[in-house]
């Protein structure tokens, strides 16, 4: 069994970053937890990788920052990738709207850019999903992501005047 992990990062530290993902068993008589990572066992990484693009303007996408004005239109996108073997199950990608910016529209889930073994449901925790939005974002991705697959979400938000 894989456990969930999330990420909270600031957008110039997302890219090519690894996660492991270890086994663990769990004993139905005790309740206890024994690792099991010295079983022949592969694990799936998890490689994040976060850009920005300056749709106003229609800069190129950039891992490190970009330029933008009062009344810009950014777009994030969150490419996510499993560079391991092993599936990984059930994964939260977290993320939030920037300082000074708020939702353009409502956050969605493209099922074009999932792989077809994960379902999708966000989650705004901070208030309601629309245009204006301030706050953190939740992808919920249910279902595995196998060796080699890869999926990516993404949002847009526009720079207070």
């Amino acid at each position: 069994m894989r456990r969930i992990v999330r990420v909270i990062a600031p957008l110039f530290i997302f890219s090519s970053i690894f996660l492991s993902y270890l086994p663990f068993a769990y004993s139905a008589e005790d309740g206890s937890v024994a690792n099991i990572s010295s079983r022949s066992f592969e694990s799936g990484h998890l490689t994040l990788t976060k850009t920005v693009q300056n749709i106003t303007q229609n800069t190129p996408a950039s891992v490190s920052s970009t330029v933008a004005n009062p009344g810009d239109i950014l777009e994030y996108r969150i490419e996510f990738t499993n560079t391991g073997v092993g599936d990984i199950l059930n994964m939260v990608l977290h993320d939030s709207t920037p300082e000074f910016t708020s939702a353009q529209q409502a956050v969605t889930c493209d099922a074009l850019l999932l792989p077809s073994s994960l379902s999708c449901k966000i989650a705004t925790p901070n208030g309601t999903n629309s245009a204006g939005y301030k706050g953190d974002i939740l992808w919920s991705l249910k279902g595995g992501l196998s060796g080699g697959e890869s999926g990516l979400v993404v949002y847009r938000v526009k720079i207070n005047n």
